[in-house]
């Protein structure tokens, strides 16, 4: 699979779908904040490092004093915004990698797995939220799971992006 995936970045590892991912994410940023105002500037799920379920049940029930369609929103987001979202930073993080560590550690898998974390939880978080009845679900585990798992691959990402711009810094200016 990681040579399938080399081959790939090897390909399509350009700055032109480097850009066009690029606008791809601030396209996506621009919605998330969108949502974020929409929805009362409340701390959502996948913001978070980790949750219970019960503050899972407390947020949807803050949406839903909110205004009727505050779940909805959020799912319906989740599931189309959020979605594509992990698409475009996955990919553009992970031709930087690619680029930065070019033979080296294959790194350019830490951004793709954190999107697929990331497209992990939010279809659990919408479905939660689509579901809420009042009560705390054990269902909230996956998903807090899923956000845990994402938050530690931002890390390891960004430790990588730092280590290899280092690298890279350090290269050109003994050129």
């Amino acid at each position: 699979m990681t040579t399938f995936i080399r081959a790939l970045l090897e390909r399509y590892a350009t700055w032109r779908v480097a850009a066009a991912t690029l606008a791809g994410v601030i396209a996506c940023v621009a919605g998330l904040v969108w949502r974020q105002q929409r929805l009362g500037g409340l701390e959502l799920l996948d913001s978070r490092g980790w949750y219970t379920p019960g503050e899972a049940a407390s947020l949807f029930e803050e949406l839903d004093r909110l205004d009727g369609g505050g779940r909805l929103v959020y799912a319906a987001t989740g599931l189309t915004i959020d979605m594509v979202f992990p698409v475009a930073y996955g990919l553009l993080l992970a031709i930087l990698l690619f680029r930065l560590f070019r033979g080296g550690l294959p790194l350019y898998l830490l951004p793709l797995a954190m999107a697929a974390a990331d497209m992990l939880e939010n279809m659990t978080v919408a479905g939660l939220a689509l579901s809420h009845a009042g009560a705390p679900t054990p269902a909230a585990w996956l998903a807090a799971v899923f956000t845990l798992v994402k938050t530690v691959l931002i890390a390891a990402t960004a430790a990588a992006l730092g280590v290899g711009t280092v690298r890279w810094l350090w290269r050109r200016t003994r050129r």
